[in-house]
């Protein structure tokens, strides 16, 4: 959205205010993001006296309200128009930006490329249905016109996103699938990295996994099982099996072994009783995951989930939020110091100044985080790196090397 304001002839500003206009992405993903995304809003709309707009999936489920705290309010199928309706320009007075505009502490070096929007699922507990509406995928063209784009702003690696992100090609014609489209970047961009956001366990096929071993696709598969208890897989409305999500596991371990797998879980689902939670963690441990999301299950007005009996606690989904947590900590933290003494090609994002000197942080192929302390400058540029250690914090410490820091991007 900021490089479409900035064709247009927009400056993007790190200082609220500063800005003529505060546009505000909220989200309906949990109880907590709906109340932040109000909360956003009014603070914005209270303390500066910039024109504040809304869009995003909270808007689109609560309209009323949104309209009522903000000056503007866009629905999800509104979203990619909102730079056309603030600066309606001519074609032809667009500036096609020779780099990203900066956004200050959410500036990234990655380059985010939404693929598909909307989910054609009817998860109990998700109002992404009704927030989003029908999966709808980006047009081959655009993607590749987009990416193109990011590499001229110098972007080395670009993340392809979606609500649903493996159903990209289906509603198409004729129908494709995500490795047809993964298949085209490769073909016709020269962007060092590809990356792949989340995706259903439903939406992961052979092909897509075999181009996980191609050296420009981070080896890296976050995929959502949310619960490893059967029963509860049902009262959410998973399409899903235990022994499938296995089955899926295993392929991608066989055909790509050097890709890191993480997940999300959701805790305290109604009906989840301890014995239930413990199978889930049983299946959960038996997965040997590289690291994971937990949530508490909040109960959404408007979805299924928030109308079923045997709510939990909360303080008892709290606990087994906390376990869950540990687990995932001390998982990570295993498949990080497997990573020491080996050398990795880091991504660098951010530099950070400390009485000791500065470091850059920046990301590895399997996505792990890693510091390293330079007189040279590293933002955005992709260098082999030794990992020596990981720190207390949990971080992976390296060391630039010297000598073929570049790494291949053929």
């Amino acid at each position: 959205m900021a490089v479409d304001l900035v064709i247009r002839g927009a400056k993007i500003v790190s200082d609220p205010q500063s800005a003529d206009t505060i546009i505000v992405n909220t989200c309906c993903v949990t109880a907590k993001a709906s109340a932040d995304s109000r909360k956003m809003l009014r603070h914005y709309k209270n303390k500066y006296s910039a024109k504040v707009v809304s869009t995003g999936c909270w808007v689109s489920v609560a309209r009323p309200e949104a309209e009522e705290i903000s000056d503007l309010a866009y629905l999800n199928d509104q979203k990619e128009l909102i730079p056309e309706y603030l600066i309606k320009s001519p074609p032809d007075s667009f500036l096609e930006p020779n780099q990203k505009p900066s956004l200050g502490r959410r500036q990234r070096t990655r380059g985010f490329v939404k693929v598909q929007d909307g989910c054609d699922n009817a998860c109990s507990y998700c109002l992404t249905t009704i927030a989003r509406g029908d999966s709808f995928s980006t047009t081959t063209e655009d993607v590749l016109g987009r990416i193109a784009l990011l590499e001229k702003m110098g972007s080395k690696e670009v993340v392809l996103t979606g609500v649903q992100l493996g159903s990209w090609g289906k509603d198409l014609d004729p129908n494709q699938r995500l490795h047809n489209l993964l298949r085209s970047i490769l073909e016709n961009s020269t962007v060092p990295r590809i990356r792949l956001s989340s995706l259903e366990p439903w939406d992961i096929d052979l092909e897509l996994v075999e181009l996980l071993n191609h050296p420009r696709v981070m080896p890296h598969l976050h995929i959502p099982l949310q619960s490893g208890s059967e029963s509860i897989l049902r009262a959410m409305r998973r399409p899903l099996r235990l022994a499938r999500f296995s089955q899926i596991l295993a392929m991608i371990r066989q055909v790509s072994p050097q890709t890191a797998i993480s997940t999300d879980i959701i805790t305290g689902f109604p009906g989840e009783t301890e014995p239930l939670f413990e199978e889930s963690l049983d299946y959960i441990r038996s997965c040997d995951f590289s690291g994971g999301h937990v949530f508490s299950f909040s109960p959404m007005p408007g979805t299924a989930a928030s109308e079923l009996p045997d709510q939990v606690q909360t303080a008892t989904v709290k606990a087994r939020t906390k376990r869950l947590l540990a687990y995932f900590a001390s998982q990570q933290a295993a498949y990080k110091l497997k990573k020491v003494g080996q050398r990795e090609p880091v991504l660098f994002e951010r530099k950070k100044t400390t009485p000791l000197g500065s470091y850059y942080t920046g990301f590895s192929e399997d996505y792990q985080r890693v510091i390293c302390f330079s007189a040279e400058a590293l933002v955005n540029q992709i260098k082999g790196v030794k990992i020596i250690e990981m720190s207390e914090k949990g971080d992976l410490v390296g060391r630039v090397e010297t000598t073929q820091t570049e790494c291949s991007s053929s």
